[in-house]
């Protein structure tokens, strides 16, 4: 319980600056990386099975979600995350909170794209500049137009350091992942809470 109350503690700062900023600081995650130290040092001192499923759950989830942040699919913040969710001492996570992250996202994401912001866009680069929520496909100047990374953690970099202030920037919305997972993981702590409070006490 205390540790996922410790984890709880970083989704709940982290989701705030995702959606206000869609940009994560590393700081957020030293409550959540408590949480997982505690889980792994309480099952190690029980001499519990979980142990061993705690060490293989985390470097499985946890190594999917470094691959897909290496291959630029998912921000740096999302990977973190997705590898603490898995840090979760109950046998059924990561599974149970992804669960409510998807409603979260399909809800959410239904909303945005009925009112037109998931679908490719250009912009002023001014207006790309002033809001973060947008991921840039490419870069549109004096009628050319040059394509950025594909890779989402350093493609907003390369369209800031191009220094072309009368230019527009192809975009497409860049979804509050982070927030999602919070909110998902928050969910699930508050159903253990209400409907099988025995095991939540009992948790590390």
């Amino acid at each position: 319980m205390y540790a996922q109350l410790l984890i709880l503690a970083s989704f709940v700062i982290a989701s705030y600056q995702d959606v206000k900023d869609r940009a994560v600081s590393d700081l957020v995650w030293i409550p959540a990386a408590a949480g997982a130290g505690y889980v792994l040092y309480s099952f190690y001192a029980s001499g519990f099975f979980g142990f061993e499923f705690f060490l293989v759950k985390f470097a499985l989830v946890g190594g999917v979600a470094l691959a897909f942040t290496l291959l630029g699919g998912i921000g740096q913040a999302d990977g973190i995350a997705i590898a603490f969710i898995a840090a979760d001492p109950y046998v059924l996570s990561p599974l149970a909170p992804l669960v409510g992250t998807a409603v979260v996202a399909l809800g959410h994401i239904g909303y945005e794209f009925s009112r037109g912001n998931v679908k490719e866009k250009t912009i002023p680069m001014a207006q790309f500049l002033r809001e973060q929520r947008w991921i840039p496909k490419a870069i549109v100047s004096d009628g050319a137009t040059t394509q950025v990374s594909t890779d989402v953690n350093v493609a907003r970099d390369e369209v800031e350091k191009a220094d072309k202030p009368d230019a527009s920037v192809v975009v497409r919305y860049g979804v509050p992942t982070v927030a999602y997972l919070g909110i998902g993981y928050a969910a699930y702590l508050l159903y253990l809470a209400l409907f099988n409070y025995g095991v939540f006490a009992a948790l590390p």
